[in-house]
């Protein structure tokens, strides 16, 4: 009596280019649960063409630890990782581990509450290829020299974090040394020291997002590609006190979100120009202070081609929201 064959494996027949199609698709626990399957399946997930590596609050750093040590392929779409007390002094390590690989985008999140912002480490400047950096509640630190940029960088979004002192020349170096930039959101971004004239300057800048509370002196350059902008900053940009000179830089947004000025700003009856694209305004006004309803009006006045507009009052606080990204 002959033997009985064994049914084929299917699974562990499959081309290695469409096991590798199923496994980019799972999330990094089913890809690590799929060794299991067979033998061919075994740790298959180490070698994937390109994994995405999002761990939750409250993971262990081992965790992180062997998966960065395991993984052996050359791609990593993304990491993402709520930074607790546990893992706050393993940033570094994992940054340089990271930086064998070709990293798309980070996206790391503080929630240290009993230490503040966690410090970030000049490892994060190494990976050069980056498409998107989302950076909250840390610590910038300083750039080392000969920072070549991020040539590759599109989205940079940065919230509460805290910059070295005197740092607006390294924040304006790195929008300035990522050339392909078009979306740039900062939220309540401290730098202590002084505040020299610094432009932002973003060539390909499609949508800008500022929410500010400080006395900084936000100066920006050429902005020919905007398309969006929101903009709360509670102070009056150094620009002689001319307010209409700030707004010019915004003249050809489709969406504008913006913060009425502070009272010693110049602002005239009627600008100097009109925001020809404007299709979208949202104001945030103080109707307690003659000054924020007549810079409204201004506002008003030159927009032409206005459809949707949106009023906000100021609260007592000072504040109209101020989310980021509100307009879109």
């Amino acid at each position: 009596m002959e033997a009985k064959q064994a049914a084929p494996d299917r699974l562990s027949s499959l081309p290695a280019e469409l096991q590798d199609e199923i496994l980019i698709r799972l999330d990094l626990r089913d890809a690590v649960r799929t060794s299991a399957l067979s033998r061919t399946w075994r740790d298959l997930w180490k070698s994937l063409s390109v994994i995405s590596l999002s761990f939750p609050f409250g993971t262990h750093p081992s965790v992180v630890d062997s998966v960065l040590l395991r993984y052996i392929g050359p791609r990593v779409s993304l990491f993402r990782i709520c930074v607790d007390d546990a893992c706050a002094d393993r940033i570094d390590d994992w940054l340089i581990a990271l930086s064998r690989y070709r990293v798309e985008s980070i996206d790391m999140c503080g929630t240290l509450r009993s230490l503040g912002n966690f410090n970030l480490y000049s490892s994060i400047f190494s990976l050069g290829d980056l498409v998107s950096l989302l950076l909250k509640n840390c610590r910038i630190p300083p750039l080392p020299v000969g920072f070549p940029g991020f040539p590759a960088l599109q989205k940079l979004v940065l919230a509460y974090v805290i910059f070295p002192s005197n740092g607006f020349k390294q924040l304006e170096a790195i929008i300035r040394r990522s050339p392909l930039l078009h979306t740039l959101h900062m939220f309540d971004v401290f730098i202590p020291g002084e505040y020299p004239d610094s432009v932002i300057e973003a060539p390909n800048l499609r949508v800008l997002s500022i929410y500010s509370p400080y006395d900084y002196r936000w100066r920006f350059g050429e902005l020919s590609c905007l398309e969006y902008a929101n903009i709360h900053v509670f102070h009056c940009p150094q620009h002689e006190h001319d307010f209409g000179v700030f707004l010019a830089r915004f003249a050809h947004v489709q969406k504008f979100g913006l913060f009425s000025p502070a009272v010693d700003v110049k602002m005239p009856y009627t600008l100097p120009f009109t925001f020809y694209n404007l299709k979208k305004l949202q104001l945030c006004v103080d109707f307690n202070e003659i000054h924020s309803i007549l810079s409204m009006f201004t506002m008003l006045r030159s927009c032409h081609n206005l459809q949707n507009l949106k009023i906000e009052v100021r609260s007592n606080s000072g504040r109209c929201g101020g989310n980021i990204g509100s307009l879109e």
